[in-house]
């Protein structure tokens, strides 16, 4: 498979690396949040995530990947030829993965509001 559209400008470099960042940090933010105590919601279900471990390393490794998404497209650096698209292939995993039940837990927790 040919990957050379993601590579591009400098520009198209710092505008992707914000998208892809941008979708894992719309990840983290709720799987975090919703592992606090005070606004706990079950991400996994408890009969799988029962001490919500499970939803705090997910929420982590989705700011982690925010942080290497937006930093390696905003640091200058040499060719990284599989770096570029394993990045971005982790990131349409979590997104297709978690997103929907995301949006689903969100849009039920505003029903209930």
């Amino acid at each position: 498979m040919d990957w050379a559209w993601m590579e591009g400008s400098r520009a198209f470099d710092i505008g992707w690396g914000l998208v892809t960042g941008a979708l894992c940090l719309a990840l983290a933010v709720p799987l975090l949040w919703w592992w606090l105590p005070a606004h706990r919601r079950s991400f996994f279900g408890t009969a799988i995530d029962p001490q919500y471990r499970l939803q705090l390393g997910y929420g982590l490794f989705c700011m982690a990947m925010m942080g290497t998404n937006v930093g390696c497209r905003a640091i200058p650096h040499d060719d990284l030829t599989i770096v570029h698209p394993v990045f971005f292939l982790i990131t349409v995993a979590l997104v297709a993965g978690l997103g929907p039940r995301a949006a689903w837990l969100a849009a039920r927790a505003r029903a209930h509001s």
